[in-house]
């Protein structure tokens, strides 16, 4: 609810929460649906942290874009 009514600064502290657990919560069913409201109503520059977590380009934790090895 605060991310998609709230105020702008206080997205920003939710979002700023929950930065460098993107990966992991992406990936469970409800967590999921909090880091879509955080691409949605996030600023553009909140945005692109959380996209840049998400695809590896931070040192917070695993991307969830991972190379393909064929065995």
């Amino acid at each position: 609810h605060i991310l998609e009514h709230g105020k702008p600064h206080e997205r920003t502290i939710v979002i700023s929460k929950l930065a460098g657990q993107i990966v992991k919560m992406s990936q469970q069913k409800f967590a999921s649906n909090v880091i879509e409201k955080c691409l949605a109503f996030g600023s553009p520059e909140e945005r692109q942290i959380l996209v840049n977590e998400m695809l590896g380009t931070s040192d917070e934790n695993e991307p969830l874009q991972k190379p393909f090895i064929c065995v």
